[in-house]
């Protein structure tokens, strides 16, 4: 848990607000309008690993991705246009969670 805290906290710019019990196994975090709850999940099996994408929509992706780059974060899917009318890319966490950040192009 604490090294994904240190990693949405110094490397994606969130804010923790709350954290619950020491070591922490729950915590919220907050970047702007977003809010994300991480928790650890001590009750499953070594081999279990969640195949898991999160979409969060910003309304400057490219400031985000500037921001990210400039952290050296790991992308994993460069920024663009798509199809499906998003301008989006991808970053996977620590512990291999993708997050996908992106915009609507329908909106300026």
């Amino acid at each position: 848990m604490q090294r994904s805290l240190d990693y949405y906290v110094n490397e994606l710019g969130f804010e923790v607000l709350f954290k619950w019990e020491d070591p922490p196994t729950y915590a919220t975090i907050k970047r702007d309008d977003i809010g994300i709850h991480l928790t650890t999940l001590d009750d499953l099996e070594d081999d279990y690993r969640p195949r898991t994408a999160l979409f969060i929509f910003v309304y400057d992706v490219d400031a985000v991705w500037a921001e990210y780059q400039e952290k050296e974060v790991k992308i994993v899917a460069e920024i663009g246009d798509r199809e499906y009318g998003m301008r989006d890319f991808d970053i996977e966490d620590p512990d291999g969670y993708r997050l996908v950040f992106g915009k609507s192009l329908s909106i300026d």
